[in-house]
């Protein structure tokens, strides 16, 4: 009997050594054909700490750190190779495969930041889903990923003109978010997405800091983020799955509490809603005002033509202050454009010449109009409103003011509506009244950057 069972056990355990050898080849043969053997994840590590001049977030970043294949490093700039020619400080791009990887892009500026600047772009309306901010760091995360700006007051070496802007971009992707389109599944994406913006603006600031230190900048570091607000998220209503609600963090903030219209007259009576940014920065700032015609306490009044039934006021400091006035300056939006020659530069003169150009009673716009009569306003132009442009130092920056106002009208396909000298000048007095009232407002951005020897820029008429 023990003959037997010994010849038993002896046929078992060579059928268990084949077995394992055979699953040993097959491993090794899959491996051996994707050229990816494993025991990478000691050197992906210590790779991950050198690489970009080490500027890198080890702690944020490694657990995108694979074992199973060899990450693969591409960079330039400045800082690594003194003395080149590029306008890069820092280029630096690695990769693990399969969606895992990070990309980040330091540049001193000596133009304008390379993103949106508008009113639009500062309260994440101008983009819609998967735009993130992070409180208390000025920048914002979209599809390119996060950038963030930087000042090294010390100034940026590496350019050939000198500049005390820095600006940063990284792109963290943490793999393929897929799944289905239940709540549950949509839940899931928007944690995943929300944990990998976070990283991105992380990645950028440490990136930012590493480079200000390097530098000799002075001054203290940026904060580190620890968490990313979404501007603009939809969910789907459990009570009716074919409608959407959306929500807007940046709804009714102190900071925008001064838009209502018991404090600025002129415009449309009634409930007000208000929407700001949620940066929380000290370079930029936003504020948004619309009457809300859907108020359980409104009284069914609806707006007569020209009633203003809507605010904007942003603000934006050094280089962003700059990037911004272009911006509008390329669309024809600001004051003078298209009547002197110097069309990008206001005089400073509180506002010599062009469109409506405004001296410091705000009164140029309503000068305009008085002289030429009647304006007329196409059908085809886009969101008709009168903006006034100011000029401060908030903070010990030059900064820029730009306030709006949007009147109600409503013009068939092809048709044109008139707008009197009276109603211009109604908008021209209440535009000049948003503001003074914009810039004293006690809660408001530019009292707390404490702004002053403010100028009146002048009027544009936004319809042209």
């Amino acid at each position: 009997m023990r003959r037997l069972w010994a010849r038993v056990w002896l046929r078992h355990t060579a059928l268990v050594v084949l077995v394992t050898a055979l699953v040993a080849v097959v491993v090794i043969t899959v491996r051996d054909g994707d050229g990816d053997n494993g025991g990478h994840l000691a050197a992906n590590r210590a790779q991950l700490r050198k690489a970009c001049d080490g500027a890198l977030p080890y702690e944020d970043l490694k657990r995108l750190v694979p074992d199973g294949r060899a990450g693969e490093l591409t960079q330039h700039g400045t800082m690594l190779e003194p003395g080149q020619e590029s306008r890069s400080l820092l280029h630096c791009s690695l990769s693990w495969g399969d969606g895992y990887g990070v990309t980040v892009h330091a540049e001193a500026l000596v133009s304008n930041v390379p993103e949106g600047m508008q009113t639009d772009d500062l309260l994440g309306t101008a983009g819609a889903d998967g735009t993130y901010v992070a409180p208390g760091t000025t920048g914002q995360y979209g599809r390119r990923g996060a950038w963030v700006v930087a000042e090294c007051v010390g100034g940026l070496r590496g350019r050939v003109r000198p500049t005390t802007d820095l600006y940063v971009a990284a792109l963290v992707t943490d793999g393929e978010h897929q799944g289905g389109d239940s709540e549950a599944e949509r839940e899931k994406r928007a944690r995943a997405d929300r944990a990998t913006a976070l990283t991105g603006f992380r990645t950028a600031v440490h990136v930012a800091n590493a480079i200000t230190k390097a530098q000799g900048c002075g001054g203290a570091p940026l904060k580190a983020p620890t968490r990313v607000l979404d501007t603009y998220q939809r969910h789907n209503d459990k009570a009716d799955r074919q409608s959407e609600r959306v929500e807007e963090p940046g709804r009714d903030l102190r900071k925008c509490g001064w838009i209502n219209s018991r404090s600025l007259p002129g415009l449309m009576p009634g409930p007000w809603t208000t929407l700001g940014d949620i940066e929380d920065s000290g370079l930029v700032s936003a504020c948004q005002g619309t009457w809300d015609d859907e108020a359980e306490d409104n009284d069914g009044t609806q707006p007569r033509d020209w009633q203003i039934t809507g605010v904007e006021a942003a603000s934006w400091a050094g280089i962003l202050g700059r990037t911004a006035y272009d911006s509008y300056d390329r669309e024809g939006h600001v004051p003078g454009w298209g009547v002197t020659q110097d069309r990008g530069k206001p005089s400073g003169d509180g506002g010599n010449g062009g469109s409506g150009g405004s001296g410091d009673d705000g009164n140029g716009g309503r000068d305009r109009a008085d002289a030429q009569g009647e304006d007329r306003i196409s059908s085809y132009a886009d969101d008709p409103q009168l903006a006034l442009w100011a000029r401060s130092v908030c903070d010990g920056r030059e900064t820029y003011h730009r306030v709006s106002v949007i009147p109600s009208i409503l013009i068939e396909d092809g048709a044109t509506a008139t707008l009197s000298a009276k109603e211009h000048a109604k908008l021209s007095r209440t535009a000049r009244t948003v503001l003074d009232r914009y810039l004293s407002a006690a809660d408001g951005w530019p009292k707390s950057a404490g702004c002053r020897d403010t100028k009146v820029l002048g009027e544009v008429e936004e319809w042209h």
